[in-house]
C-alpha cells in the first residue's frame, strides 16, 4: 500500500512539473545576449552624454528629483574620465522583467556599476550609475554603523538610568518640603461647678434672730416678715 502511494505522488509530480514547463514559454525579448549587449551600449552611451549642458540649457523643465540626478552624473563623469572596459556581467530575471548588471572601469582607475532593468517587451523602463562599493568598504561602512547604532543604544540606556536613579532624590526633596501637620488643639479638662455649700442655720438660730431683728431696726421696720437670712459669714 505504502508502495502505490509513493508511486502515485511520484506520477502526479511529474506531472505538474511537465504542465508547468509547457505552460512557461521563454521570452524572446528578454534574451541574456541581447540585453547584456544593450546594456553595454546604453553604459558607452552614458559616458558621452553632457550632462552639466542638459541641466543648463533644460532645468526648468525638468523636474526637481532628475536635476539633481543629472548634477549627480555630471560629478561622477568629471571624477572618473572616460569608459575604459566592463569587467563583470550580471544577468537576471524576476516575472516578466530582466536586469543586466555592469561593473565599468574608467579612465581614471575607479569603477562604476551600471544597472539597467528591461520591461517584458525588452525595453529599458528604469536605470542607474553608481560608484562601486568593494566588499571590504561595504563591511567597513557597515560596521561602522554597527557600532554607531549600539553606541546611541547604550547612551540612551546610560541616560535613562541616571534619570531613574535621580527619582530617590526627588522624592526626599518633597518629604522635606512637605508641611509638618499641625497637631489639634488639646480641649481643657471641663472644671467641675463647685457649688457653695450652703450653711447649715439650725444651729445658729440665736444669731439668726438677733440679725433678722438688727436688720428691722436699721429699716424702721419692726416687721420681720420677709427677711430671710441664707447665709452667716464668719471673718477671722
Amino acid at each position: 500500500m505504502k508502495k502505490k502511494l509513493g508511486l502515485m505522488l511520484c506520477v502526479i509530480s511529474c506531472l505538474v512539473l511537465m504542465m508547468g514547463c509547457s505552460l512557461t514559454k521563454e521570452n524572446k525579448n528578454l534574451s541574456k545576449s541581447k540585453l547584456t549587449k544593450s546594456a553595454e551600449e546604453f553604459a558607452a552611451q552614458w559616458f558621452e552624454y553632457d550632462f552639466q549642458t542638459t541641466v543648463e540649457q533644460y532645468a526648468d523643465q525638468m523636474g526637481e528629483e532628475q536635476v539633481d540626478s543629472y548634477k549627480e552624473y555630471a560629478k561622477m563623469q568629471k571624477k572618473h574620465g572616460a569608459m575604459k572596459k566592463v569587467v563583470d556581467k550580471d544577468y537576471s530575471t524576476a516575472s516578466d522583467t530582466a536586469t543586466v548588471a555592469l561593473t565599468i572601469t574608467t579612465e581614471k582607475s575607479g569603477k562604476l556599476v551600471f544597472t539597467v532593468i528591461y520591461s517584458e517587451d525588452g525595453e529599458i523602463s528604469d536605470w542607474k550609475a553608481e560608484e562601486y562599493q568593494s566588499i571590504g568598504k561595504t563591511m567597513g561602512r557597515a560596521g561602522l554603523n554597527t557600532v554607531m547604532s549600539m553606541a546611541i543604544v547604550f547612551c540612551v540606556l546610560i541616560f535613562i538610568s541616571l534619570l531613574i536613579s535621580c527619582f530617590k532624590f526627588i522624592g526626599g526633596t518633597q518629604q522635606k518640603e512637605a508641611p509638618k501637620p499641625v497637631p489639634a488643639a488639646v480641649a481643657p479638662a471641663p472644671v467641675p461647678e463647685v457649688l457653695p455649700e450652703e450653711e447649715n442655720l439650725a444651729d445658729d438660730l440665736e444669731l439668726v434672730a438677733v440679725i433678722t431683728a438688727t436688720i428691722a431696726a436699721a429699716s424702721e421696720n419692726e416687721c420681720t416678715d420677709g427677711l430671710i437670712v441664707r447665709s452667716i459669714v464668719r471673718r477671722s
